[in-house]
């Protein structure tokens, strides 16, 4: 198992008789190599060494380190988020504040390692198990003491902002890429640690063992995709944490910025200017697809997960945005940004979504704001609260049990028994009919 250390140990060889000596030499080889071979993976696996791979967590490019002016290699198109902030603080400001800015970190850069310093707990469905954490040479160290001996790491990396979660990872194997998820999560909320989604024994699926979740190398990668800007700029399928750009940072959604930069400062205008993805370039599905990629867009899903009764929809944002009628009906002026400004955290007052809501159900002639610039149908006045309190009756946060609510994005009434049509995007409805839950 990837990230054990266990008590046991390897019997000692007993002497060899002299008429036995070549064999017995070979057979010593054979052994020195195998332990040789154990005891690298073992190192590998654990990650405790403090050298060359802690060196590299050290440097990567985060929010508070800048890139290079002149780049990180020649031909780097990346030119980092400072030099957006030239010409565009008040975006670069909301966003520095945002989930986005945030979401994954070296573990021992965070406030959070050294809260955690001497914390032990019972595993929460095995109370034989205790989990301690220490905070030890500038890093997170984790140890599990079971029955059957002591397993130990050190935490690499930490992912989520923090707002509402934060799950620790070890990257055993960054070539592959393998990513060994830890058991425990960090729920803020609550202010306690607790498993980590997917990880409950009730849910068995490959790869979750007592200690953790060994991800196989393409939901590795898929995980550090959605949580940086780049994985790797030497190409390859591996986890490069020399190039690697953590966070999801401007140059992630617009794409690389060094051309435009450049030209801005030349005094370029017009179509010099443009970036891969930009206001003056989307649509409202070309939005939702981009959202969807790591927050869930419905035709990346298997018809038999899009179940309106599922709890958990309501972590996936495009998914529910794309069954409302909001959307449907919109005329591909209803997004995401129709409420949500995209540089900066979403907002927590319900009144600053009831006004959103309001600007096109308040009557005939009415807008959504922050939509693409098309005409809107005149959407319905609310025969039951005209004034307000959309949130509260057709937005209502959903507990997906994992400690944290999520917003039902979907924009209706849940009522029992209910059913609806799902849908993966545009083009034909599928024919789920399954009932709501209330």
């Amino acid at each position: 198992m990837a990230g054990n250390e266990t008590s046991n140990s390897v019997p000692r060889s007993q002497p060899a008789a002299p008429s036995l000596r070549r064999p017995l030499a070979v057979s010593a080889v054979s052994v020195l190599a195998l332990l040789m071979v154990a005891g690298w993976l073992i190192a590998t696996a654990n990650r405790t060494n403090t050298g060359s791979h802690r060196a590299v967590l050290d440097r990567l490019l985060t929010i508070d380190r800048p890139f290079p002016p002149e780049g990180r290699f020649p031909g780097d198109p990346y030119i980092g988020s400072r030099a957006c902030a030239e010409c565009h603080p008040g975006e670069a400001a909301l966003h520095a504040r945002s989930g986005h800015a945030v979401t994954l970190r070296p573990a021992s850069r965070l406030a959070l390692a050294r809260h955690l310093d001497g914390t032990t707990l019972a595993d929460p469905e095995r109370p034989e198990v205790q989990w301690s954490y220490q905070y030890r040479d500038d890093r997170l160290q984790l140890a599990r003491t079971a029955p059957d001996g002591v397993q130990r790491w050190v935490v690499d990396y930490a992912f989520g902002s923090g707002h509402h979660a934060t799950t620790f990872v070890t990257l055993v194997d960054p070539a592959a890429p393998r990513l060994f998820e830890h058991r425990l999560t960090y729920y803020r909320r609550e202010h306690r640690l607790d498993l980590t989604p997917g990880q409950h024994e009730d849910e068995p699926r490959p790869g979750v063992t007592p200690s953790g979740y060994l991800n196989d190398p393409r939901n590795s990668r898929k995980c550090f995709g959605c949580h940086s800007t780049q994985v790797s700029a030497r190409g390859g399928r591996g986890i490069d944490e020399e190039t690697m750009i953590p966070n999801v940072s401007c140059e992630r959604c617009h794409g690389p910025g060094r051309a435009h930069v450049a030209a801005a400062r030349g005094g370029a205008s017009g179509d010099r200017l443009t970036l891969p993805f930009g206001p003056d370039r989307w649509t409202a599905e070309s939005q939702m697809r981009l959202c969807g990629t790591c927050h869930r867009h419905p035709s990346r899903a298997r018809p038999d997960q899009l179940r309106p009764d599922d709890p958990q929809l309501a972590r996936f944002q495009p998914v529910g945005i794309i069954q409302s009628r909001c959307y449907r009906q919109s005329g591909g002026g209803f997004s995401c940004l129709s409420c949500h400004d995209p540089h900066a955290r979403a907002a927590g007052d319900r009144a600053t979504y009831d006004a959103v809501c309001l600007s096109c159900h308040a009557g005939p002639g009415s807008r959504p704001q922050r939509a693409v610039e098309r005409s809107q149908p005149a959407a319905a006045r609310c025969p039951i609260r005209p004034g307000g309190d959309c949130v509260e009756c057709h937005m209502p946060r959903v507990d997906s049990g994992q400690h944290i609510l999520f917003t039902d994005h979907w924009i209706r009434i849940r009522r029992p028994g209910q059913s609806r049509t799902m849908r993966r995007g545009p083009g034909p409805e599928l024919d789920l009919l399954v009932p709501t839950e209330p």
